[in-house]
């Protein structure tokens, strides 16, 4: 009685939202699914990685794992039991157009999986926000090709996405194409020679994919569905490491323009940001590419809404390195202060990182707009989770969930138009390279056959919040 007595102190210390502002959670179909080879399913990139036994944490895999796609209906009980009605997830792009390529095999199994969970979802009263792609490429793509630089990557993936909003867009209103560019495009392993250009290349063909996929949706569909699309960008805060020095101001200034405004800035004007361009094309290589007139125009107010994944703040100082490609170009050296408190990922716990990059975010691009701005994602991987008790009242997730919401309500409070907010994640999950041993679930998962779902804390927390705003 004691820890929820505690727990509703908590919340009602954080309830100066606007009424209409809305909560829900997110997922993505890797992550959660399992059933890896179900209904004609093929293989991703990641499939091949989670067996590969050389990327993967204590080699765990996602061949069952939170067996989502058989135990969907578990999960929507449990939102709509505990009162969440906006749920973000993704498709998986192998149950739909199994080798990924341009007219292509369709395959029915995975429309009609799809189809019966968005329709569950909307009797549950669950608003669906769907991803196109999180970091799921058909395995097919990238053995026969260059993956997101490959010539026909753009039409390959419009192909997907045009069955998708042909065969959802009566059930989905909100679509994001890409989750988190940036990542896709730097994240990576890549060679010396490649890693002068490649990271570019990528971005560069994603944001020409985003913005075909968003004509594609509102020359087609928009109208007829009066659905929203968008992407999903990602960014860390960067503060200097000392306020006092010019070159620490620069540097996280740099750090910021490198991760955000290289993805952002194109939304907007509909080219990079002109400082980045001087710096990488410096050595007159030509190292990034340049956008056409027309591709600027379609560039340009390609998104019906700003989606912001965000989880820690760095501290930022000029790295000072020689040498050529992406880390060279930003030149930044990045740490966390000693006294800055981490999650079991290691990253820091600071929410005024999360206010300070909304209120850069909306006054360069979203002050005098009537845009919206969404958090996707936001969340904390907890350690030593292996005692039920303690999951049960999930302190210390709860604190970095009650510090980052009042980073959300304190913009909110000075006018900027932030209207949802998706925790990360529903479910403890696959984390990439990490398996299974990071957990961010507001639910925990048993990793057995049952894949059995036990509410944390934080869980029951999150509803009395949305409760209270009711």
């Amino acid at each position: 009685m004691k820890e929820i007595l505690i727990l509703l102190l908590i919340v009602l210390g954080t309830c100066k939202f606007p009424k209409k502002f809305e909560f829900g959670v997110s997922t993505a179909a890797f992550q959660i699914e399992g059933a890896w080879l179900a209904d004609n399913k093929s293989l991703s990139i990641w499939d091949n990685l989670a067996h590969s036994g050389l990327v993967v944490a204590n080699s765990t895999d996602p061949d069952i794992g939170d067996d989502s796609y058989n135990k969907y209906l578990e999960d929507i009980a449990l939102m709509k039991d505990y009162g969440i009605k906006n749920y973000r997830m993704s498709i998986a792009w192998t149950r739909i157009v199994p080798n990924g390529t341009n007219g292509s095999r369709v395959n029915q199994k995975g429309i009609d999986h799809y189809k019966k969970l968005f329709r569950d979802l909307t009797r549950a009263g669950i608003t669906p926000y769907v991803t196109l792609y999180h970091n799921d490429m058909p395995a097919y793509l990238y053995i026969q090709g260059t993956g997101y630089t490959d010539p026909d990557f753009i039409e390959d993936f419009k192909y997907y996405a045009d069955v998708c909003f042909k065969e959802f867009g009566d059930l989905v209103k909100y679509w994001f194409t890409f989750n988190e560019p940036w990542v896709l495009a730097v994240l990576d392993e890549y060679t010396p020679e490649e890693v002068m250009t490649k990271p570019y290349d990528i971005g560069h063909a994603l944001l020409l994919a985003h913005a075909h996929t968003v004509k594609l949706y509102r020359e087609k569909y928009q109208n007829q569905q009066k659905g929203k699309i968008g992407w999903v960008f990602n960014a860390e805060m960067y503060f200097p490491k000392d306020v006092n020095k010019k070159e620490d101001v620069e540097a996280a200034e740099r750090a910021l323009m490198f991760q955000l405004d290289w993805f952002c800035e194109p939304m907007f004007s509909g080219d990079y940001p002109q400082k980045m361009k001087e710096i990488i094309n410096a050595d007159g290589k030509g190292r990034m590419k340049s956008f056409t007139e027309a591709e600027k125009n379609l560039l340009k107010g390609s998104m019906d809404f700003y989606a912001l994944n965000h989880y820690f703040t760095w501290l930022a100082e000029p790295a000072r390195k020689t040498g050529a490609g992406f880390d060279y170009d930003r030149n930044v050296n990045l740490t966390f202060d000693s006294n800055w408190n981490q999650t079991d990922m290691e990253w820091s716990i600071v929410p005024e990182g999360l206010h300070r990059l909304i209120m850069y975010i909306h006054g360069k691009w979203l002050n005098n707009t009537n845009m919206e701005l969404f958090i996707t994602e936001n969340g904390a991987a907890i350690k030593n989770e292996s005692d039920i008790n303690s999951i049960k009242i999930d302190k210390a997730r709860i604190e970095y969930l009650h510090g980052y919401l009042g980073a959300v309500e304190e913009a909110i409070i000075k006018g900027v138009n932030i209207t949802k907010y998706f925790v990360w994640s529903l479910l403890d999950n696959f984390e990439w390279g990490s398996g299974f041993s990071k957990k961010f679930g507001i639910v925990r998962v048993e990793l057995d056959k049952n894949a059995k779902r036990i509410a944390k804390g934080s869980m029951k927390w999150y509803s009395e919040l949305i409760k209270d705003l009711l």
